[in-house]
């Protein structure tokens, strides 16, 4: 038996929502298929749950009928739904001890008389758990429907976490770096206003990091902050050598959907490139933007990151030298059939500088890695010293192409190429080709890579491994 018509009538506000507009041309896609019960009452279900979750509680089915019309093997489908009066959150009560109550009414997406929204309520939960504050975060209400005011009242219990510290402590490995130990701890309750303390930890052959900082929540708790932070940093390379220290202030804020991050930061740099010591303080000054979106965190078909850095140092004020750098890079996943996926990325960047050679290797552009152009090692494409050493460049331009292929649930093979410089003037481009087989673990993707460079008199062939997620 095929269906053959779906009519669906709305009576009431509810048939002018977007989203129960949606759900029924989702419904009316059953015309032309077979009559299957259990998508019938599955389609019944779905509209009642779109009224309920906009707040109309008391939403019913007038009429839910099937007309199977046997000797012509056909059916007609009629559902008629009465929407009924739409409900309105009512009070809202909070009992906590744990935060000022002006951060608590950060977390709320909803107030007072709004419309009662199943989507809010979980978006309630959601940014309450995910704040970090809470041992135990409940949020109930009751949205059963059929009161004579029509208000759902809200209810909410707050309990502080038994232990403030959080520490975590992780081991990873990358070809770039080599092994890897992070070790942190994090206070997420200094007081009532909602402050933060941490320290960070880094130990690998190419780079090791110590950092503190201090966060305080601005107006929103969710995306904006203050955060003060110093740190040492050591890092050595094929190419060069550097000790840093470093200390600034960087506030970070919901801007149109995108994340903005504003920031000051003081660092004096005591590095050696191609036999040359020097050593260099800048105050610089920058803004970051990015952006990511996903619509899976393991393996995603669809998605994008953004990100652009802007920062600079001017002679005039505390620093050595005088520059303005810019740096652009992104990333896109699409899905090219239910089992293959195409990934792209670039990445590019430009320099305006007095003296190159007073730039220490932290704001200086390198090329080759793990990220970066596979086949050649970490930051060892570049412009070189007379002696053939590599010391850097003032631009960027990189970019990689990748066909990735499921052939069994939890793994994939992948085949790329990517392609780029690190220069001064004119780029000259480097290029790797190569396989790879990706194991997604419980851990996080795992990326095993054998990349061969083709502009390149070295190794054959390099081995890449990393973790972490695509985008």
């Amino acid at each position: 038996v095929r269906i053959d018509s779906v009519d669906v009538q709305i009576t009431g506000p509810l048939a002018e929502e977007r989203s129960m507009r949606d759900e029924v041309k989702r419904v009316r896609k059953l015309e032309g298929q077979d009559l299957a019960h259990d998508a019938y009452e599955r389609a019944k279900r779905r509209l009642l749950d779109v009224g309920r979750g906009l707040g109309y509680l008391d939403v019913r089915l007038m009429r839910n009928e099937v007309s199977v019309r046997a000797e012509e093997r056909s059916a007609t489908i009629h559902l008629e739904i009465d929407s009924g009066q739409r409900y309105r959150f009512g009070a809202i009560s909070i009992n906590q001890g744990v935060l000022d109550q002006r951060l608590i009414d950060a977390y709320l997406p909803f107030k007072e008389g709004d419309y009662y929204s199943g989507e809010l309520l979980t978006r309630l939960r959601r940014n309450l758990n995910d704040s970090g504050y809470f041992a135990q975060a409940t949020v109930s209400a009751d949205a059963e429907g059929g009161s004579e005011d029509k208000i759902v009242p809200v209810r909410i219990e707050l309990i502080a976490p038994d232990r403030r510290w959080m520490y975590t402590l992780g081991l990873g490995y990358a070809t770039d770096t080599g092994p890897r130990l992070r070790a942190d701890a994090e206070h997420r309750l200094l007081n009532r206003k909602g402050h933060r303390a941490a320290v960070h930890s880094l130990l690998s052959q190419v780079k090791s990091t110590l950092d503190a900082e201090y966060r305080i929540p601005h107006r929103d708790p969710l995306n904006d902050w203050f955060t003060f932070d110093a740190g040492v940093a050591r890092e050595k390379t094929d190419t060069a050598e550097s000790d840093i220290m470093k200390m600034g202030v960087r506030h970070s804020y919901l801007r149109w959907g995108w994340i903005e991050s504003d920031f000051v930061e003081l660092s004096t740099e005591d590095f050696e490139i191609a036999d040359e010591r020097s050593e260099a303080r800048l105050l610089m000054f920058g803004s970051t933007l990015s952006r990511v979106w996903r619509d899976d965190p393991v393996r995603p078909t669809r998605g994008m990151r953004l990100n652009a850095t802007v920062r600079g140092a001017h002679e005039s004020f505390v620093s050595d030298t005088s520059f303005v750098q810019v740096r652009l890079a992104s990333k896109v996943v699409r899905a090219l059939s239910t089992s293959t996926r195409v990934l792209m990325r670039a990445e590019g960047g430009w320099t305006w500088k007095d003296e190159f050679d007073d730039l220490p290797p932290s704001v200086r552009f390198f090329a080759g890695g793990d990220t970066s152009i596979r086949g050649y090692e970490y930051q060892s494409v570049g412009p070189e010293s007379a002696e053939g050493e590599v010391i850097g460049g003032s631009g960027l331009a990189t970019g990689s192409i990748e066909l990735d292929w499921a052939f069994r649930p939890g793994w994939s093979a992948a085949a790329f190429v990517d392609s780029g410089s690190a220069f001064d003037r004119q780029p000259e481009f480097f290029t790797g080709v190569g396989l790879g087989l990706r194991w997604y673990s419980p851990l996080g993707p795992v990326r095993v890579d054998i990349a061969h460079p083709l502009d390149h008199d070295g190794s054959p062939v390099r081995l890449h491994v990393t973790i972490g997620p695509d985008l």
